[in-house]
């Protein structure tokens, strides 16, 4: 993805991220305590555009990423700043960027604010559309009682992929074949879908993080098919698991703490000037995580 990117911020330049950035900047989100790992990076380089700061003796010392998801929309991410080079207006002026690089493709720009992240954002034009909860279990969680209507999850192949697009983007708001066929292809063995009666119910994909699996996105009809498919992924995963949950899905906040999951902390789905939701909240159980949305 070509875009301008000049701007200085103390005789620094904000410059294009780049695949040989990739160490440098998995090492940001582990000084934050994040969860990317390289593969993260390299997928968001590729279908992305994503923005670096380097200190004078030329490391990386600051990021940010923005996703393009279809024509419609583009998340902005992985703003992250390490720990002497903040307070600097860094992660201030990456974001001015992101905006703008946005705005000049005409995409709405949206993020997963962090709830202290949140007061950030609001002066700059972003609205509240939906709270999001990370949940977090460890290696030792109880096993997974079967979901109703397991029996008609099945593991997603490759031919299934472009079903699996449509599907999604009616519900999303956008398309977003990159991302899905990046998961599947990268955890196959927690790519899961539902259908019945020749119908796709929902799918299930995940990835491998750099402190826990993360299960997600989660996109169902209802909560039945939602929660066959969690049952299924929880019942092949091994090791913590993280899950980015809509707040308004009651049901998993009750039914996830009998399932070993405690709350990490929240989100909120923010939008610049819009408050309603492009996606289908009912139907977006789990997200992705809050760099992919």
């Amino acid at each position: 993805m070509t875009y301008k990117y000049l701007h200085m911020i103390d005789g620094m330049e904000i410059r294009r991220l780049r695949p040989e950035d990739v160490e440098g900047a998995v090492a940001l989100n582990a000084e934050a305590g994040w969860n990317q790992v390289a593969a993260d990076w390299r997928f968001m380089l590729e279908f992305g555009a994503g923005l670096a700061v380097d200190a004078p003796d030329g490391r990386l010392v600051a990021s940010g990423m923005v996703l393009p998801c279809g024509e419609r929309f583009a998340w902005i991410a992985m703003i992250l700043v390490t720990e002497r080079w903040r307070r600097r207006g860094l992660a201030t002026a990456i974001m001015a960027r992101a905006i703008a690089l946005c705005r000049d493709r005409g995409w709405i720009a949206g993020l997963d604010a962090t709830e202290a992240g949140r007061p950030v954002y609001l002066p700059l034009g972003f609205r509240d559309v939906y709270g999001l909860s990370r949940w977090e279990a460890g290696p030792d969680r109880p096993a997974s009682p079967a979901g109703v209507g397991e029996r008609d999850v099945v593991s997603v192949a490759e031919a299934d992929l472009p079903a699996l697009a449509d599907y999604d983007a009616a519900r999303n708001g956008g398309r977003r074949e990159g991302l899905l066929a990046h998961l599947a292809g990268r955890a196959p063995h927690l790519a899961f879908k539902l259908a019945s009666d020749g119908r796709l119910r929902g799918f299930l994909l995940a990835r491998n993080g750099r402190l826990a699996t993360q299960l997600g996105p989660l996109v169902a009809e209802d909560e039945g098919a939602a929660g066959a498919l969690l049952a299924a992924g929880l019942a092949a995963v091994r090791g913590p698991v993280f899950l980015d949950a809509g707040d308004h899905h009651a049901w998993l906040a009750d039914r996830l703490p009998r399932l070993g999951f405690h709350r990490q902390r929240g989100y909120v789905r923010m939008l610049l000037g819009r408050s309603e939701p492009l996606d289908d909240p009912s139907r977006m159980v789990l997200i992705a995580g809050p760099e992919f949305g």
